[in-house]
């Protein structure tokens, strides 16, 4: 195998993924149109042992993603690896960085698109909490009183569960509506659970843009819609995604990113943008490469290939 030549990735199995949208199965396809020689695995596979994490992985063979029988590699042989399985980030994805990230001290290669260390210690929704100055009012609670407090100053709010993705346990409460400390409640798990409370913005019905960062630097941004009479702007939930250009306001945002994303080695990053404010930092699985590539007719996948190539043959 030769290493220069070689990428895994850590993915969800491709019979659930759509192969028309999914920004994994688009780099994936990019990368073999390159010469690239791809191979997936899950990361239920992985194993560790003698300062190396060795995986099951399976050979792509071709753009219709054919794929050979599973062999036994260790991951030093790749030159590249994306951690690209969806969250929950639970305790199994927690896990799964927690090898990666041993393997990563022991080793030389492969290069981790993203730092499994930084996956564990930035969360999409706590990650957000760096920037304050740029993102909406936002609370981090399970405490029923604090809630309370906080939805009599907002009057209108939004609450997440920290470690899900694609819009799942996301609510919005209000101060007149009786039943908002029950959603709470069952939402925080009886409390137990800490949550983001956020000031509902009413401009998310103009948009919540999904802005790609590649080594820090924005590459490409879709404006995602939410259907008449909803607030979730994700496109599986029928968000319309329309071109955009980003704003002064919103090309500082990124700015303001860039160093940390560059020093913790974050080079595939999605950010979300409502009404000019910072909501999340997908650093797990960022989407959006299928539909920023038509939106703005370029090839968002060909772009990461050659930033990544760069870094290694400047």
């Amino acid at each position: 195998m030769k290493k220069t030549n070689t990428v895994i990735f850590q993915i969800d199995p491709l019979e659930k993924l759509n192969h028309k949208t999914d920004s994994s199965i688009f780099l994936i396809k990019e990368a073999l149109k390159s010469g690239v020689d791809v191979w997936i695995s899950s990361s239920s596979s992985l194993t560790f042992f003698d300062k190396q994490a060795f995986v099951y992985a399976y050979r792509i063979l071709d753009v219709d993603l054919s794929i050979s029988q599973p062999m036994r590699v260790s991951i030093k042989d790749f030159m590249f690896f994306f951690i690209r399985q969806d969250p929950p980030f639970d305790i199994n994805y927690l896990t799964n960085c927690y090898i990666l990230e041993l393997h990563q001290r022991n080793n030389k290669s492969p290069f981790f698109i993203n730092n499994p260390s930084a996956i564990k210690n930035f969360t999409e929704k706590i990650f957000p909490f760096y920037f304050q100055d740029l993102t909406p009012r936002t609370y981090l609670t399970s405490n029923p009183l604090e809630f309370k407090k906080i939805l009599k100053k907002f009057k209108i709010a939004v609450i997440k569960k920290l470690y899900n993705k694609g819009g799942e346990d996301v609510y919005k409460v209000s101060l007149d509506d009786s039943k908002s400390l029950d959603t709470f409640k069952k939402c925080s798990s009886n409390f137990s659970e800490a949550l983001i409370v956020q000031e509902y913005m009413d401009e998310v019905i103009f948009g919540d843009k999904r802005i790609i960062l590649v080594d820090g630097i924005p590459q490409g941004a879709v404006n995602r819609v939410p259907r008449r009479g909803e607030f979730k702007a994700n496109l599986h939930l029928g968000a319309k995604a329309d071109r955009t250009e980003l704003t002064s306001k919103e090309k500082q945002i990124c700015n303001s990113l860039e160093n940390t994303l560059k020093k913790n080695k974050l080079f595939l990053v999605g950010i979300d943008v409502i009404n000019e404010k910072l909501t999340e930092i997908n650093v797990t699985s960022p989407t959006g490469l299928v539909q920023i590539s038509r939106l703005e007719k370029k090839n968002l996948a060909t772009i990461i290939w050659k930033k990544l190539f760069k870094k290694f043959f400047p």
